[in-house]
């Protein structure tokens, strides 16, 4: 399900919650709203705060976290590509196939990162390899004549190792790290948030119009904690700028 119709799904949830109050808060006799029973109702919200405060913090600790690495390993991997191509033109002509897979391969995982963000990793483009394995067999079939080619050899096996474990470069971690549990909880305990305000609050249009505009306000912030973490797709995207640099640094063959 998409961080959008989650937003969408915790927008309609928290409304509800709101209207569901102002019923009970109508429908209750007023022998129920006595100082006592406000007060239990005000502390009881104040828990429900806390807890759902935790865990949105725990959450976007955690998609920010899954964020800011995934766009670093896209970074690291743009580096390790300019080298490991420097590494293959200074062995020479045996290695200009090995400098054609790379190309190939750079120009594939573009293509995966942007149809990634329009069509999500379910389409056939990004469930395909993008050519990982053929460079490193490529590679092995190098034979060394000296120390140098040796050095050189062994080099572009560990710049080409390093990539094998780029998460752009897979499809396994394509979906989120946010787990169900704690985000279906969390939706619940905030609704809870919105029944107590309901019962306590004024029957009117500006009280419900003040409660949907948090609604709204809280629903964003879900959208945008998951929308982070699955930089993917959605408004928040893992940018493939560094890996079109790279291709553009490496130049074409002469």
């Amino acid at each position: 399900m998409s961080p959008v119709v989650i937003g969408l799904v915790s927008l309609v949830c928290f409304v509800a919650a709101s209207v569901a109050g102002l019923w009970l808060g109508y429908a209750l006799p007023e022998s129920q709203f006595t100082d006592r029973n406000r007060d239990l109702i005000k502390e009881a919200r104040r828990m429900l705060v806390a807890l759902a405060s935790m865990t949105l913090g725990l959450i976007i600790a955690a998609a920010t976290t899954s964020f800011e690495t995934r766009k670093n390993e896209v970074e690291t991997s743009a580096s390790r590509i300019i080298a490991l191509d420097s590494t293959l033109a200074k062995y020479g002509e045996p290695a200009r196939e090995a400098r054609v897979i790379l190309r190939n391969m750079v120009e594939r995982g573009i293509e995966r990162i942007d149809v990634a963000a329009v069509e999500g990793f379910s389409t056939d483009k990004t469930r395909k390899g993008i050519g990982v394995n053929r460079l490193q067999l490529k590679l092995f079939e190098l034979a060394p004549q000296n120390d140098r080619e040796t050095w050189l050899r062994s080099s572009a096996l560990s710049l080409s190792g390093e990539l094998v474990g780029a998460r752009w470069l897979q499809y396994a971690s394509s979906e989120g790290n946010i787990k169900w549990p704690f985000l279906a909880t969390m939706i619940f305990w905030l609704m809870g948030v919105f029944v107590s305000y309901g019962i306590v609050a004024p029957h009117n249009w500006t009280s419900f119009w003040t409660m949907f505009v948090v609604a709204v306000a809280v629903a964003m912030a879900i959208h945008l904690t998951l929308d982070l973490d699955t930089p993917n797709r959605g408004m928040i995207e893992i940018s493939s700028a560094p890996l079109r640099l790279a291709l553009e640094q490496i130049g074409p063959l002469p």
